[in-house]
C-alpha cells in the first residue's frame, strides 16, 4: 500500500493528506501502524479497538471532538470498517479497520482527472499553509485546511485564459457538518435554500481563514460551548436552528463570549 507506512514514528504521505485532509490521513496511518501489529482478525479483517479517549492519549494536541469529528470523516469517505467484537456486546468500544480498496479509489480518481494538474498550485486546489508546531514528527507535517472562496478562479490548471465564475462551497458537506454537530440537541438542517447559502458566504468573511474546517469547528463549539437557554431550557422550550446559529450577530456573540 504506498499510501500509507508500517513503521513508527507517524509519517503521513503528503498525497494523502492533499485528498483526503491532514487530521484524516494522520489518524488512518496510525490506525495501519496498529493494524500491522495487531492479532484480531474477524470476518477475514484484521481490526484493531479504541475509544475516543484512548486516542486521545495517542493525539493529545487534539480535543477528542476533533478526534470523534475526524473518525466521522472516515467513516463517511468509506476509508473505515466499524465494527463491535468485544465479548460483552454491552461494551460500545469500536473496532476499526482499513477500506484499502476504497482507498486506493479515491486516490487514483483524485490523480486520474487532470495528470497534468500539479496540487501545489491549481487554483482550486487544497492550500498549505505554515507546519504544526504542536506535535513533533520526523518530518514537518503540512497543516492542510480546505479553503471556502467563492471568487473567480480558472476552468482548468492548463487554461489560465478563460476565467470562470466558480463557487467552491460544498453545501452537502456543510449540511453533513451541521447536523454531525448538532446531533438531537437542534434541529436538523436537509435543505440548502439560496438564502441559507448566502448567508454561509456572508458568514465566512467573517472568519480568519475562511475554510470548510473552521465552519465545521464552529457548528461543535457553538453546540458544546453555547448556553443551553439556545437549547430548549428556556420557558418557551426554543432551540436555535441553522438560521439562527449562521447569522454574522451570533456568530460575533459566540466569539465574544456573550452567547
Amino acid at each position: 500500500m504506498q499510501y500509507l507506512f508500517n513503521e513508527n514514528p507517524v509519517v503521513i504521505d503528503r498525497e494523502l493528506a492533499t485528498v483526503i485532509g491532514l487530521n484524516e490521513a494522520i489518524i488512518l496511518q496510525q490506525i495501519q501502524y496498529w493494524i500491522k501489529k495487531s492479532e484480531h482478525r474477524f470476518d477475514g479483517k484484521i481490526w484493531i479497538y479504541n475509544s475516543v479517549s484512548q486516542w486521545k492519549k495517542q493525539f493529545p494536541f487534539w480535543s477528542e471532538s476533533t478526534i470523534d469529528r475526524t473518525l466521522k470523516s472516515l467513516n463517511k469517505l468509506g476509508l473505515l470498517f466499524i465494527g463491535n467484537y468485544n465479548r460483552d456486546r454491552r461494551d460500545r468500544t469500536k473496532w476499526y479497520s482499513i477500506n484499502y480498496s476504497q482507498l486506493d479509489n479515491i486516490m487514483k480518481n483524485a490523480f486520474s482527472q487532470n495528470d497534468e494538474c500539479n496540487l501545489s498550485n491549481c487554483d482550486n486546489a487544497i492550500s498549505q499553509v505554515d507546519p504544526m508546531q504542536d506535535v513533533n514528527l520526523t518530518k514537518p507535517l503540512p497543516k492542510i485546511t480546505t479553503k471556502i472562496t467563492t471568487n473567480n478562479n480558472t476552468s482548468s490548471c492548463d487554461d489560465q485564459s478563460k476565467p470562470e465564475k466558480t463557487d467552491v462551497i460544498d453545501f452537502d458537506l456543510v449540511i453533513d457538518a451541521y447536523n454531525d454537530a448538532v446531533e438531537k440537541k437542534l434541529p436538523k438542517v436537509s435543505k440548502m435554500t439560496a438564502a441559507r447559502k448566502n448567508a454561509v458566504r456572508k458568514l465566512l468573511k467573517e472568519f480568519d481563514e475562511p475554510t470548510f474546517q473552521n465552519l465545521a469547528n464552529y457548528f461543535y463549539d457553538f453546540v458544546d460551548k453555547a448556553n443551553r437557554f439556545y437549547f430548549g431550557e428556556n420557558d418557551r422550550e426554543w432551540r436555535a436552528d441553522f438560521d439562527y446559529v449562521v447569522r454574522i450577530t451570533t456568530y460575533l456573540k459566540f466569539i465574544e463570549g456573550s452567547l
